[in-house]
């Protein structure tokens, strides 16, 4: 990993750290697990993404309001090729940045691979979290 993309990645990372914290904080009188707040603070990330797109092409840009979640939307049901696509842009994320990754995901204006992607992220973000002890285990 060269070393811009690694301090990206770990400025985003306590940007997330930060914004998780802030969570916890405005939500301490419910019971929401780690992971959840986690996932919300990466669909704010990917909702903020789709404000600070441009919009020279908007064929290329899915709209602020149309649906990025399914109840039924699974990576194992997605086809193989969408399933290697996620992999990859979580590796994008992991290796260059999660705006990168972000960017990449809404550009293919796939509902079911954004939110794949969305949920792969989240997990893979919270094993890291819990391996730096920012999280406790679920």
């Amino acid at each position: 990993m060269a070393e811009g993309a690694a301090s990206n990645l770990e400025n985003e990372i306590a940007q997330i750290e930060q914004q998780l914290a802030d969570k916890r904080a405005v939500l301490e009188s419910q019971t929401k697990h780690d992971k959840e707040l986690l996932h919300e603070v990466v669909r704010e990330k990917i909702d903020e993404a789709v404000v600070s797109v441009p919009t020279d092409d908007a064929s290329s840009t899915p709209a602020a309001s149309s649906p990025v979640t399914s109840p039924s939307d699974d990576f194992s049901t997605l086809p193989l090729a969408a399933q290697a696509t996620v992999q990859q842009l979580v590796i994008v994320a992991f290796t260059k940045s999660i705006g990168e990754a972000i960017k990449q995901a809404r550009a293919t204006n796939n509902a079911a691979l954004i939110d794949a992607f969305h949920d792969l992220l989240v997990d893979q973000l919270y094993d890291q979290l819990v391996q730096r002890g920012k999280l406790r285990p679920v």
